[in-house]
């Protein structure tokens, strides 16, 4: 159920459930996340070649954590750099290939490419 779903089954404003049961939704929200996970892995290790696309194309996101109203405020970000052409299918995946395990919590167990 979405949380608007949920707040009209219990009969309460979307942002009372949000300021009173946050953690309690988020928590729900990362367990079923987690069983689609697990079972795109399952699927994937039979052979099933969607599932693999899927969980691969799964990045983790991390949120970083709301500002405390005593923070300073932070810098801007420097303008973004001039945009290159875009590549094809194949150079994108090789360029994909090439810088896969950086930034990542896999980084130390992917073998480096060769170029």
């Amino acid at each position: 159920m979405t949380r608007e779903e949920i707040a009209i089954a219990i009969g309460i404003d979307r942002d009372t459930l949000a300021k009173h049961y946050e953690a309690e939704l988020s928590k729900g929200a990362l367990e079923r996340r987690m069983e689609v996970y697990q079972g795109l892995h399952a699927a994937a290790k039979r052979g099933n070649s969607g599932a693999a696309k899927a969980y691969l194309a799964v990045e983790p996101q991390m949120a970083a954590p709301p500002l405390r109203p005593d923070a300073p405020a932070e810098t801007p970000a420097a303008p973004a750099a001039q945009k290159a052409a875009p590549l094809g299918k194949k150079e994108q995946a090789q360029a994909d290939a090439l810088t896969a395990p950086a930034g990542t919590e896999w980084g130390a167990l992917l073998p480096t490419p060769l170029q």
